[in-house]
């Protein structure tokens, strides 16, 4: 065979070639290349026709044995006709068992005594197949083997009725691909769902959510994990990590769900559960994740853990939207420093990233006579009390205000209860305070007002309803907005809304307190001072209110030497300025008695009505009217 290149038809002398010849040896060239493969091709082909005898299955044969898959090959009868030895590595069979012409149904009787189909006989095996076969369509089906592996299964029908089946072993790739799909969605120092996992679930969480399925979103940060990075470095601060994902399981049920969501922040999302078993819930993983914690080959470390929670549908509907509250009210617990989860209020919907809440120096007087076990007391108590809210554990009893001459009913003073069904009955000296302290205070005043208000509307045009305000209520510049509203969803005319303010409120230096109560007094409401005499009674803090009625404390009722004086004189002074007098705590007839003897307005107490529950309250306007009239 002649072969041709460029560098054998190059002449040897130094002499320049044509540029027409060099194409034309270019083009020679292209030629030579294209013939050289279609005489590979050529003899390939007549490598096989000419072989010989025995060559060609002795090839196939060879291809046969050395394929990845496993093989076998059936006639029209179900007959075996070809195996190779990857099929029997596969199915734990021996060569030696699989006969030409052996019948599938004995294949598989081989493979179930060889324990490849723990639990199912060979003739639901054989009826199953059978269909499959009987159906002459192409088909590809996965096959659980007894040991675990998974086996897939590529079936062919055959022109001449029968068919083929290859079997390849998949279980690494199927065990591979798992992996990478777990890594996508899981963290991969805790083996928790990851942020992308954790949305998801969440969104099909709130999607189902109702009053009678509520859900429940905690947010955790670890206090205290930087110095533990600080101190011991970022391969102690993995081996924590992946303790505190650990330890949060233990405190879940199954369906629950808890996630990782970057650097030390975790997430816990609970199914099925009302407000008070998720706060028993961060409670216990609060205790669970808060101590010390043994490093490998690092040491001892400490951390504590605060936790925010917010709840569906009572808070939010949206997924944004309950990640957002419940991030305020981890920023709430973490702000407090107590190691107490907080659960989301609308209070905290005012807030932003300010220094703290309103209540701080109250807390931080508390925190330096008390100690901390008292503020995370407070702190628990302040959680039930915002559980309560919501799950109808807190009622309004009222009591009624009398004309102390003619016994004509004025107003009833709304008073809040709590009957908690763990702690029993609470009182408000426990429970106003831990409000107070824990800013939820807000949200509680606009239960008792927008309740009392709506109750009122069903009375006697002529009686009114009163609501203590805590001093911390004024400071809000949201009181009198929430107010107007409440009146204007009620019904209730602003002439008939009473709220006391205790004889505490201070007005020096306070503007915003001033703007409020010029905006109450602008709406019409009544104001009257609460407790007089108890603390820092003096004319010019009456000259600087407009209030109608003043209540003296209860305490100057108290036998002593002195106490028709110290009454009188009060009660004088209050009328000198044009205003009326009242006093509570009315006990004996002696107490009522000596308040008619000193010309006193108003006059409240168990003498003359104790608290009662609205619908008692309701009763006795009937039997007030007819009194009146026979008056």
């Amino acid at each position: 065979m002649i072969r041709w290149s460029i560098e054998q038809s190059r002449p040897q002398a130094c002499i320049p070639m044509p540029p027409i010849f060099i194409k034309y040896i270019r083009k020679l060239d292209a030629v030579h290349r294209k013939l050289s493969r279609l005489a590979s091709v050529v003899w390939y082909d007549l490598s096989w026709r000419f072989a010989p005898p025995g060559t060609f299955r002795q090839r196939f044969e060879q291809a046969i044995a050395t394929m990845p898959q496993g093989i076998c090959l059936y006639d029209a009868q179900d007959r075996l006709q070809l195996v190779n030895e990857q099929f029997c590595r596969i199915y734990h069979q021996q060569m030696s068992t699989l006969r030409m012409g052996m019948r599938f149904y004995d294949i598989l009787a081989d493979s179930c005594a060889r324990g490849n189909y723990p639990g199912r006989t060979v003739d639901d095996l054989y009826r199953e197949r059978k269909a499959q076969i009987d159906r002459r369509r192409p088909d590809t089906f996965l096959q659980e083997l007894g040991d675990g592996r998974l086996i897939a299964i590529y079936h062919q029908p055959l022109e001449d009725g029968g068919w083929v089946c290859t079997y390849e072993d998949i279980t690494e790739r199927r065990r591979s691909e798992s992996r990478i799909k777990f890594l996508a969605q899981h963290d991969v120092l805790t083996e928790l769902p990851n942020r992308l996992l954790f949305n998801e679930r969440l969104n099909e969480a709130l999607a189902t959510a109702r009053e009678d399925s509520p859900r429940a979103l905690l947010c955790l940060d670890l206090d205290g994990f930087k110095d533990v990075n600080d101190r011991f470095g970022h391969a102690a601060g993995d081996l924590l990590l992946k303790e505190v994902g650990r330890r949060i399981l233990t405190d879940l049920r199954k369906g629950d769900t808890a996630a990782r969501l970057g650097g030390d922040e975790f997430a816990v999302l609970l199914l099925d559960v009302s407000a008070a078993e998720a706060v028993a819930t961060a409670q216990r993983i609060t205790m669970t994740l808060s101590g010390n914690y043994l490093l490998d080959g690092f040491g001892e470390a400490s951390v504590g853990v605060s936790i925010g929670i917010a709840c569906t549908p009572a808070h939010a509907n949206e997924p944004e939207a309950i990640l957002s509250l419940a991030d305020k009210a981890l920023y709430a617990a973490k702000s407090a420093g107590l190691g107490v989860p907080r659960l989301f209020d609308h209070y905290l919907t005012h807030q932003t990233d300010q220094e703290s809440l309103l209540p701080l120096p109250s807390r931080k007087r508390r925190q330096e006579s008390s100690g901390m076990q008292m503020l995370r007391d407070a702190a628990n108590l302040a959680n039930d009390l915002r559980v309560a809210m919501h799950a109808g554990h807190l009622n309004l009893n009222y009591q009624p205000i009398y004309e102390t001459a003619t016994r004509r009913l004025v107003a009833c003073e709304a008073l809040l209860r709590w009957n908690d069904p763990v702690r029993g009955p609470v009182s408000p000296i426990d429970f106003i305070p831990a409000a107070e302290d824990s800013g939820f205070i807000g949200p509680l005043t606009e239960w008792v007002l927008s309740r009392a208000c709506q109750e009122a509307t069903t009375w006697p045009d002529s009686v009114q309803v009163s609501v203590n305000l805590s001093p911390l209520s004024l400071e809000q510049p949201t009181l009198v907005t929430t107010i107007a509203r409440i009146l204007d969803h009620t019904g209730l005319p602003p002439r008939r809304l009473v709220l006391e303010l205790t004889e505490g409120l201070r007005l020096e230096g306070s503007d915003s307190v001033r703007v409020t109560l010029l905006g109450l007094k602008a709406l019409g409401v009544e104001l009257w001072i609460d407790d007089f005499g108890s603390g820092n009674a003096n004319l010019s803090y009456l000259q600087q209110l407009s209030c109608r009625v003043i209540k003296i404390d209860r305490s100057f009722l108290q036998q002593h030497d002195k106490r028709r004086e110290l009454i009188g004189g009060m009660i004088s002074l209050v009328q000198a300025c044009g205003l009326r007098a009242a006093v509570e705590g009315v006990e004996t007839t002696e107490h009522d008695q000596l308040l008619q003897e000193l010309g006193c307005d108003l006059s409240q107490g168990f003498l003359l009505a104790r608290p009662m529950s609205p619908e008692k309250l309701r009763a006795l306007f009937p039997a007030q009217s007819s009194m009146l009239r026979s008056a």
